[in-house]
């Protein structure tokens, strides 16, 4: 008993070590991983290439001083260093797609426009994820459908206020606003892309949703009857604070995907095999 206690300690103390050390942000910790494997790879490849090894593996058919041999390698290490850093999975399949990205672009020597054109893109969809710690999510069908018939046991044909916090593309406003469009929809993004899509989807479609480019921050949910939130772990304490503070008895807080730490949901929904739990919240 006193070995595994002594065990377990070791691996708390190091374990804070590394947390001290170790960059903790997920994108300082994503530049961390792929350079550290780059200059790994820049220090052990010239010794590997010239070494007696290699004109055995020639004989099989395997060159070492193929860019591709060593861009497999570089996969596999900051695979694994992501995996070690416990980083979400799409974070580590952001690790292996961006090296083959990067490969492809050099390989197909597409003019600076391009690269232009995709900066800016970037930048007006992913811009505001370092400030909110919320990527771009995009919704699923299913979802919406569950939303849709979680309204109508909530009230029937009367009238709600819904407020999507976060709403990318205004997909949830928009398909609600078809099936009850005498509910009060709205909806708020901070990144400039989704928003712009979302408004002039509204506009054109004629939807009576009202999309906002802001933060939510900035709204009072006491005015809400239902407020639906699709963000990311990092940030659900602090908007179920903010629920907490402002929502009104009786009123909604439903997130997809993501519970609020500590707290019980009233309801949990599970709208289909490959869309995301409801937690649903009722305020008391």
């Amino acid at each position: 008993m006193r070995s595994v206690t002594s065990g377990a300690g070791v691996a708390l103390l190091r374990g804070n070590l590394l947390q001290r050390f170790l960059p903790q942000k997920p994108w300082t910790q994503a530049l961390f991983i792929q350079l550290s494997s780059v200059l790994l790879i820049a220090c052990v490849s010239p010794a590997v290439i010239n070494s007696v090894f290699v004109f055995e593996l020639r004989s099989l058919g395997l060159h070492l001083e193929q860019g591709l041999f060593w861009l497999c390698v570089h996969l596999a290490i900051v695979s694994l260093l992501a995996k070690a850093f416990a980083m979400p999975v799409w974070w580590r399949w952001i690790h292996v797609i961006f090296p083959l990205a990067v490969t492809l672009m050099q390989t197909l020597a597409l003019p600076a426009s391009v690269y232009l054109g995709g900066f800016v893109i970037t930048i007006a969809l992913y811009w505001s994820v370092h400030k909110t710690r919320v990527p771009f999510y995009p919704s699923f069908p299913a979802t919406w459908r569950a939303m849709h018939h979680l309204l109508e046991q909530m009230a029937g044909d009367q009238s709600l206020r819904v407020l999507d916090i976060g709403s990318g593309l205004g997909d949830v406003s928009l398909f609600l606003a078809k099936q009850r469009p005498h509910d009060q929809l709205s909806g708020i993004e901070i990144a400039p892309l989704p928003w712009l899509i979302s408004y002039l989807r509204a506009t054109f479609s004629g939807a009576p949703v009202t999309f906002t480019l802001g933060d939510y921050h900035q709204l009072d949910f006491a005015t809400q009857d239902v407020v639906f939130a699709y963000l990311s772990p990092a940030v659900m304490m602090d908007v179920w604070h903010k629920v907490c503070r402002e929502m009104p008895a009786g009123s909604r807080f439903i997130s997809s995907e993501f519970p609020v730490p500590g707290v019980t949901a009233e309801h949990i929904i599970y709208p289909g095999a490959h869309a995301p739990t409801l937690y649903v919240y009722c305020m008391a």
